[in-house]
């Protein structure tokens, strides 16, 4: 595919009128306004009780839905199925699922503080919405920031979907298989950037699953408090796909093997430190 440089003047469709998204509406406009429907649905998914599950999966899925839609009137990206706009997809709504997991645990996310939670969350949504729309065309004006934009919320996303995990207390084989899927999946989105073959990038991709889901495995028998077991997690897929996308760039040496090496060293240290005093 042949890169291409986007000035204001290629952002405007045949009709002389800026990029639209869904039925017409501004890209300006759709963005947040997805982001508030999720707001307001995770809002009332917190607000109800006892918890309706079918709250958040529908929410979810208009998130997908909406998200699909907005890609594809992406006047450069030439979006037009499924698997086009599938890669961008897993960021926004994972984060939007785990995201509403992750609230809904928290036992002091209630009453009035509902409403600054689910603004917090539909504020990291339209962040990861931005990012995967500027990030459709390399070396667009806001690439660099967008791609930067989206590794932050890829990490963000895991970690919580890993607390949630622990929180919930899930048994140890659904619980290694949906981290090593979750884990898969927001993989693809760092190594969208570095491996053009999206086949190949799945490969690698699923091998980060299967190592994160071994590493949930052997915590298992491990007694951790539920943040130090997801910041464990987090480290192995952080060391595991940053230097895999290094590799995949073309970038990969001892200094950012050291450089990734260290970051977790330092991670694994706190960890053993909180146990510690844990059990102090």
């Amino acid at each position: 595919m042949t890169e291409t440089t986007i000035d204001d003047a290629s952002w405007r469709d045949q009709s002389g009128h800026g990029a639209f998204d869904l039925s017409g509406i501004p890209r300006s406009i759709s963005i947040p306004l997805l982001a508030v429907v999720y707001g307001a649905g995770l809002a009332l998914f917190l607000a109800v009780e006892p918890t309706k599950p079918w709250i958040l999966l529908a929410v979810v899925a208009l998130v997908a839905l909406g998200t699909d839609g907005i890609l594809r009137s992406h006047p450069g990206g030439q979006l037009r199925g499924v698997a086009d706009t599938s890669p961008f997809l897993f960021v926004p709504v994972l984060l939007a699922l785990a995201s509403g997991l992750f609230l809904e645990e928290i036992d002091t996310v209630h009453g009035y503080r509902i409403i600054p939670a689910a603004a917090g969350a539909s504020f990291a949504l339209a962040v990861a919405l931005y990012g995967e729309y500027v990030s459709v065309i390399h070396h667009g004006p806001s690439y660099a920031l967008g791609r930067l934009l989206l590794n932050v919320l890829t990490y963000l996303a895991a970690f919580v979907f890993y607390a949630v995990i622990y929180a919930y207390d899930v048994s140890l084989l659904p619980s290694a298989f949906a981290v090593g899927l979750f884990s898969m999946l927001l993989a693809v989105e760092i190594f969208r950037e570095a491996e053009a073959d999206a086949y190949r990038a799945l490969i690698f991709a699923a091998v980060i699953g299967i190592v994160v889901a071994e590493v949930r495995w052997a915590l298992y028998f491990i007694s951790l408090e539920d943040f130090l077991a997801a910041i464990l997690l987090l480290l192995v897929f952080y060391q595991a796909t940053g230097l895999i996308q290094h590799h995949l760039t073309g970038t990969f040496s001892r200094t950012i093997a050291a450089e990734f090496t260290l970051v977790t060293a330092v991670g694994t240290t706190i960890v053993i430190l909180g146990r510690v005093f844990s059990f102090g």
